[in-house]
């Protein structure tokens, strides 16, 4: 495994100690006199935000060459940072159903749990990797997420891949997959991850469980934009997302693009990622494909008076309260016509 990261520092010597030896008369300084408390958090930030505001309308920060000052970045490799197996039993668990439906659903488990780092902890800005760096590394995880299968819960009013049918929220929240099995069988993930261009910063991997034969790949490439009060980091042009390909399922292969996110938090001096834009999941042997819209939850319940909802082509319904479940009419469109106007006469127009 190699793991190679670059910083640059620079050591600037005393002019007394460059033009003179120390004597014996002279008090030599503890190390704890000359040890430097290390910046907090927020001192980062705010060195952080200096910087980027000499980026304000670049078009991509990415690539762009500036270095950053070595106590704003976290000691850990670009390439060892981000992977997206925060939960590799959930890889491991795609492909095991035989219905389409349940198998895109076991592809979609597994996408929620790859972005962990950021749900549990906080983001952070690792060292970049220098071309031909590699990082590979294995997991030993147990196969013990449950089966999803569609068919048994449709039976209990739910929807199956066959026939969907409508139920209500509430009965809805009653109905659950099976817990996680208790004895699974370990099985070896592994990784490997190469950069292959420092400029712009791209990245390949490879993900493998031969095990229960299935495989990931794809290129790693993000384009970021300072907008002045948060970042905005969309996938660059050679992301076209993780490629899933599970080899007992005829090479089923899932396509998952990724969407847009916002590094908020900037003035605060608490960083967080935002989420509000649509990604796909698609398979092309099945016909299935995922839909997956972020929403931002910019307006905090507690200050809902009402929401709107409804197609604005038809019927419009407004309901009372945060999470109102009486939806009330407020118009409906489709038997009303456009107004005609009332024109005065051509002669009594004046130009």
């Amino acid at each position: 495994m190699a793991s190679t990261s670059s910083g640059s520092s620079a050591f600037n010597p005393s002019p007394a100690a460059s033009t003179a030896p120390s004597t014996a008369s002279e008090s030599l300084p503890t190390p704890s006199a000359v040890a430097e408390k290390p910046p907090d958090d927020g001192s980062k930030l705010k060195m952080f935000l200096g910087i980027l505001r000499k980026f304000i309308g670049v078009a991509d920060i990415a690539s762009v060459r500036f270095s950053l000052p070595a106590q704003l970045l976290e000691p850990t490799p670009n390439l060892e940072y981000w992977n997206y197996l925060d939960q590799p039993n959930t890889f491991v668990a795609i492909g095991d159903s035989d219905d389409p439906l349940d198998r895109m659903l076991e592809v979609m488990r597994f996408w929620f749990t790859k972005d962990l780092k950021y749900v549990k902890g906080k983001p952070c800005k690792p060292y970049n990797s220098t071309l031909g760096e590699f990082f590979r590394c294995n997991w030993e995880v147990e196969d013990s997420q449950p089966a999803i299968e569609t068919g048994k819960l449709g039976a209990t009013g739910t929807s199956s891949s066959k026939k969907a049918t409508p139920m209500s929220s509430k009965n809805g929240s009653q109905v659950t997959i099976p817990k996680p099995k208790t004895s699974g069988k370990k099985v070896r993930v592994s990784y490997l991850t190469e950069q292959t261009s420092h400029h712009p910063p791209v990245s390949a991997f490879y993900v493998d469980c031969p095990e229960k034969g299935i495989s990931a790949r794809g290129f790693d490439q993000i384009s970021a934009k300072f907008t002045g009060t948060s970042i905005k980091v969309t996938p660059g042009e050679h992301n076209l997302g993780i490629f899933i390909n599970i080899e007992r399922r005829d090479n089923e292969q899932y396509q998952l693009t990724h969407p847009a996110a916002h590094l908020g938090g900037l003035l605060r001096g608490t960083l967080s990622v935002t989420v509000g834009d649509q990604c796909y999941i698609t398979c092309t042997r099945t016909k299935i494909k995922t839909i997956l819209h972020y929403v931002e939850e910019d307006v905090p319940d507690k200050d809902v008076l009402a929401r709107v909802s409804g197609n604005w082509k038809d019927k419009l319904y407004f309901t009372l309260g945060p999470k109102g479940d009486n939806q009330i009419l407020l118009i409906d469109l489709a038997p009303l016509q456009v107004a005609p106007k009332i024109i005065p006469p051509t002669e009594k127009q004046t130009t």
